[in-house]
């Protein structure tokens, strides 16, 4: 699943993803975009530093790590789907360009609307997310 664009999971792979990563270590992240915007800024662009200092540092060298996208109730799940997609993969990108993470240690996969963090209250701004997991809890020789 490494080096895929985010718009290239199915429904079944994001299945797969998310139940893998179910116990493992996350990080959710408060990314604030302008509406149907996928460009960090302001507060999103200081949290998406926090992480690139973390992720590539010696500490995490050589580990995978899961960029979800997901948004709130708002829209279709069809625009919602494309729209968290947009967001993992800029995060994505962001995090190869300016801390050079290597591409094949980070997924970037857009959950949609799906998995609420607020399901009582739909449209709020906590479901619009962005989580980093950490899917190699120990580092591999064999990745």
């Amino acid at each position: 699943m490494r080096n895929r664009p985010a718009t290239s999971f199915t429904g079944d792979d994001r299945a797969k993803l998310a139940t893998f990563k179910a116990d493992k270590p996350s990080i959710d992240l408060v990314l604030q975009f302008d509406f149907n915007s996928d460009a960090l800024r302001g507060q999103a662009m200081k949290t998406a530093v926090m992480l690139g200092e973390a992720i590539s540092s010696p500490e995490f060298r050589g580990r995978t790590f899961l960029i979800a996208g997901y948004t709130d109730a708002k829209g279709s799940d069809q625009f919602n789907q494309a729209l968290s997609e947009r967001r993992a993969a800029s995060v994505r990108a962001f995090l190869i360009q300016r801390y050079h993470v290597p591409p094949s240690d980070l997924i970037a996969v857009g959950y949609g609307k799906t998995d609420l963090k607020d399901p009582a209250d739909p449209t709020a701004a906590i479901n619009r997310r962005v989580q980093a997991v950490n899917l190699l809890p120990t580092r591999s020789a064999a990745k």
